[in-house]
């Protein structure tokens, strides 16, 4: 398979570019399609699946409001993400047989971690494609790390995130808001919303004097929305994951009864021109969010850095409060969209 995640030293890191195809910038010819205009909102990510040969040249309509079946899905995703097709293992799906002509694309799928059957030994090959199950598995295929609660905050989809607190005759008492990520896929469309790849349905409500979104995670996939997803992921900004685990940093965030809000272990960059901290991260889908009656210790999980330049910089953290500050120097090489960032520990010794 042919990933967007890179090996940097200890630590690991992600690009939300084009390097897993030629990306529309790079298009070698116009969209053919009778159905797909130059005014489409979808056209460009159309013409980038036609240049990574992931739908076909031949056909005259591309069908884009039509709903993408789990088979036609499968084939786009793994030619998408180069896996291999020829040397697979069967997964025995009762509906999917060898001849098929989607078999080596949901084989390679399956082998990969990316898809499941749907019960019984049937993979719905026929069945559309749902928006959740879509964010899932582009969350897996493209090798991004789940957020969590915190990052959400009170931005959440509404059909995605459940809140308590906040308001009159509350739950909890003195305004203080708790989320709870609910359902099989709420973390992985939670995670595409927050690096913006998926969009929602306005709701027509407010929660906190903001407007609310649903996702409609159930609703069946359109094969335009499913070029959107690829393409935006493809040629989104490139970011770094930095996992704290991998140098002994034990980096925490605690929310306070006295004061209200949080407080950060410190995490910092010498030279935030040359690399920046997005956001330091954690996995928890339950999230103390705002409020003074608890008490709560986030242990987080890895920073999100943001490289910009060719250049060396040193980061450091607090490390969980220990008084013994962890210094990495940071390195980051090669061009803007195809950096690589490597690590070095030197903390000094004490």
């Amino acid at each position: 398979m042919k990933k967007t995640l890179i090996t940097a030293g200890l630590a690991t890191g992600l690009f939300f570019t084009s390097m897993m195809g030629t990306g529309a910038d790079a298009s070698a010819s116009l969209v053919h399609y009778q159905d797909v205009k130059t005014s489409d909102n979808f056209y460009s990510a159309v013409e980038s699946l036609i240049d990574q040969k992931a739908i076909s040249r031949t056909n005259d309509k591309f069908r884009p409001y039509e709903n993408v079946t789990r088979g036609q899905a499968s084939s786009i995703i793994a030619k998408v993400l180069e896996l291999d097709i020829e040397n697979v293992k069967n997964p025995k799906f009762k509906d999917v047989p060898k001849d098929h002509q989607f078999y080596k694309y949901i084989a390679a799928l399956e082998n990969a971690g990316l898809v499941k059957g749907k019960g019984n030994g049937v993979f719905g090959i026929n069945d559309p494609l749902t928006r959740g199950q879509m964010s899932s598995i582009l969350v897996k295929g493209f090798e991004i790390p789940l957020i969590g609660g915190h990052d959400v905050g009170l931005n959440g989809f509404d059909d995605t995130t459940w809140y308590v607190g906040g308001g009159e005759n509350s739950a909890i008492e003195n305004g203080d808001i708790m989320l709870t990520l609910e359902g099989q896929f709420s973390q992985a469309i939670e995670t595409m919303h927050y690096y913006g790849f998926v969009s929602g349905y306005k709701t027509g409500k407010t929660y906190k004097d903001k407007e609310t979104l649903e996702f409609r995670q159930g609703e069946a996939l359109k094969r335009s929305q499913l070029s959107l997803m690829i393409n935006s992921m493809q040629k989104g900004t490139q970011y770094e994951y930095l996992y704290f685990k991998d140098f002994d940093i034990t980096n925490r965030s605690v929310g306070k009864v006295a004061t209200g809000g949080w407080v950060h272990d410190k995490a910092e960059i010498d030279d935030s021109s040359i690399i920046s901290i997005k956001e330091i991260s954690n996995y928890e889908t339950t999230a103390f969010l705002d409020g003074t009656g608890i008490e709560h210790t986030l242990n987080n999980v890895y920073a999100i850095l943001e490289p910009k330049k060719v250049g060396k910089t040193f980061a450091r953290f607090d490390n969980g409060g220990t008084g013994k500050e962890k210094v990495l120097e940071v390195t980051v090489t090669g061009t803007k969209g195809n950096f690589e960032v490597s690590y070095k520990d030197v903390t000094p010794e004490k």
